[in-house]
């Protein structure tokens, strides 16, 4: 999967900008429309995953898996960039951690016969991290990640902006979502097409190469 190049959404807008007569759209607003295209994107898809926990294709480039993580007084910190926690293995033999519910959780550590051990761990999702028991269990998280905002960057010269492309901040999702997410741009910046116009502009950008 290769990411959606924000260069290339950039010239697509200015493309039908263009033909549509509405004139040159600067970076900033290209910027702001394309970082709520994306989360436009991203929040219909995570709404399917909260109603069914499935998670589609589109979402694969933000499932992530941590490095080994250690607790501090039992409470393990959350990734900074997680936005839904999938589950967790011990870091240590990699035993899956069984994830409880807050209402579970103090039965748990209280049980005779079953309680969490190092071969067995547990784990509950609290406001300032992820409780283990053990209490001394490292473990590797999986999640989605919060999606980072596009930004064509930009150096200029002769008064023009040139694209600075290591400075620069590619979609989160993949290049199969470019119409999907040009459309969007496109609405935010005024530009009311319907999607089989914004198909034909593609085909007609890609001809052009």
């Amino acid at each position: 999967m290769a990411a959606l190049s924000v260069d290339k959404v950039f010239q697509f807008v200015q493309f039908v900008s263009n033909k549509e007569s509405r004139g040159w759209i600067s970076p900033e607003e290209f910027n702001l429309a394309a970082e709520l295209a994306q989360l436009q994107a991203y929040s219909k898809r995570e709404a399917v995953f909260l109603a069914s926990k499935q998670i589609l294709n589109d979402m694969r480039p933000f499932m992530k898996k941590s490095g080994s993580l250690s607790p501090t007084a039992g409470i393990v910190a959350y990734p900074a960039d997680l936005r839904h926690f999938i589950g967790a293995r011990a870091a240590a033999g990699t035993p899956r951690v069984a994830e409880y519910t807050q209402g579970e959780w103090s039965d748990i550590l209280d049980s005779v016969n079953f309680p969490p051990t190092a071969s067995y761990p547990g784990c509950v999702q609290r406001e300032d991290g992820i409780e283990v028991s053990p209490a001394t269990t490292s473990i590797i998280v999986e999640y989605i990640a919060s999606p980072t905002a596009p930004e064509w960057a930009y150096t200029v010269a002769s008064n023009r902006p040139v694209y600075a492309s290591g400075s620069s901040t590619d979609f989160g999702f993949d290049e199969i979502l470019f119409l999907e997410i040009a459309a969007s741009i496109l609405t935010h910046i005024g530009l009311n097409i319907d999607k089989d116009q914004v198909a034909q502009y593609g085909n007609q950008f890609n001809a052009k190469g």
